[in-house]
């Protein structure tokens, strides 16, 4: 036994990841179960819908999502501040279980009902992620470089199943595809995301809401008019909407085109596998490495990455154009995460509110992103004009978030 100490010692040595406190423990246990649902099944609803309508089929999809998302947030921002961001968290799990079980009723006939898909994984989106961002400050005790640490950790937890579990579902839709049942398998995935969600959903009745380090009563507009004034937060959130353009697009549009290219989902899942190998050694050196002096530099380093490797795609859309591409894209993208350290101190004290008016400018960022995407949707070869375009906004991100001021 002594010798398993020693190697999880020498592991988180050389991570740099310090010991979670007990909040911090219980909250990373439930998110294996959440995020290993998402890896197993999400992966594989974008080539579920494209069977049936092709990549702007996906955008349209990607579209309704982040309208419904905009609309969750002012729900999710006073439910937050009302009931706290533990049972709005839980909201989320349980509004992923709808979604997946809504696409096991609906079956092939989802591409009439995209709007309802959308909307559906909007609410969810929007309700996990937000009030995870408030679970996750908290459960660190509002230190941002421990922040940092427990984002830089879970995101490995989550490439390492992103290198297993794509790639075995992408082959079992394959073979199952050989003998005409590609439909089960997918059903058998979706049905297998809904048994995880729920057991991270019936987890978080075991986690005690964290208290807020400023529990003021002030309304949400109070709040907001008083981080309007800040400079920082201003700077902040127009750096959020430049992001937003690109954080969740680049994801699904290489695996899109992945199944584009090879009309095949076990090459989507081997790519997924390779990505994920790709992230894990990008959140290796961002845990190793993050903390909030090096973060706008971590910031600069994704920008000029996904703004540069895109050109490689106008040359010709290929599979491994796609592959190096992507490498480039997912080794850098968990460096993404220090913008959510830069917000943290750009709205301190206000979190609830702060990251309400941040998923604001996030999700008018994705909007414009996706319409820019949908623009350019006709075919793969400017779908790799659009990744240009969005590569590019970018530097602009970082350009914003390098003129917060840390306190």
């Amino acid at each position: 036994m002594k010798i398993f100490a020693v190697l999880k010692t020498l592991i988180l040595s050389l991570l740099g990841i310090r010991v979670f406190n007990e909040t911090q423990k219980k909250f990373y246990r439930i998110e294996c179960f959440v995020f290993l649902a998402m890896v197993v099944s999400g992966a594989f609803v974008g080539t579920f819908i494209m069977l049936g309508d092709g990549i702007r089929g996906v955008v349209i999809y990607n579209f309704f999502i982040f309208a419904a998302a905009g609309v969750a947030s002012f729900i999710q921002a006073f439910a937050v501040k009302r009931f706290g961001a533990l049972k709005t968290y839980r909201c989320g799990i349980a509004a992923y279980v709808l979604f997946y079980v809504t696409l096991l009723i609906l079956g092939e006939r989802i591409n009439d009902f995209l709007w309802l898909a959308g909307m559906l994984m909007g609410i969810s989106f929007c309700f996990f992620f937000v009030s995870r961002n408030t679970m996750i400050l908290s459960c660190a005790e509002y230190d941002q470089d421990a922040e940092g640490v427990y984002l830089g950790s879970v995101g490995i937890t989550n490439s390492v199943f992103s290198l297993v579990f794509p790639f075995l579902s992408g082959m079992f839709i394959t073979q199952m595809g050989i003998i005409n049942l590609s439909l089960t398998a997918y059903y058998i995935i979706f049905s297998l995301g809904i048994l995880l969600f729920s057991t991270g959903f019936i987890m978080t009745f075991f986690i005690a809401e964290p208290k807020p380090k400023n529990n003021n009563n002030n309304k949400l507009w109070q709040d907001a008019k008083i981080l309007f004034k800040k400079k920082s937060f201003i700077f902040s959130g127009l750096g959020e909407m430049f992001r937003g353009t690109k954080d969740i697009i680049g994801g699904f549009i290489f695996g899109s085109l992945v199944f584009y290219v090879t009309r095949t989902e076990a090459w989507v899942g081997t790519y997924a596998t390779v990505m994920a190998v790709c992230q894990l050694i990008g959140f290796l050196i961002f845990t190793r490495y993050i903390n909030l002096k090096r973060a706008k530099n971590f910031l600069l380093f994704y920008a000029l990455t996904v703004i540069i490797t895109p050109f490689l795609l106008l040359y010709s859309v290929n599979l491994w154009a796609l592959f190096i591409v992507g490498g480039a894209a997912l080794l850098v993208n968990s460096f993404q995460s220090a913008a959510n350290m830069i917000c943290s101190n750009a709205l301190r004290g206000y979190t609830e509110c702060g990251y309400f008016i941040r998923e604001i400018f996030l999700l008018t960022g994705r909007m414009i992103g996706l319409s820019i995407l949908l623009f350019f949707s006709t075919s793969a070869e400017s779908v790799a004009i659009a990744l240009l375009i969005l590569g590019g906004m970018q530097f602009f991100m970082w350009l914003m978030h390098s003129q917060v001021k840390f306190k």
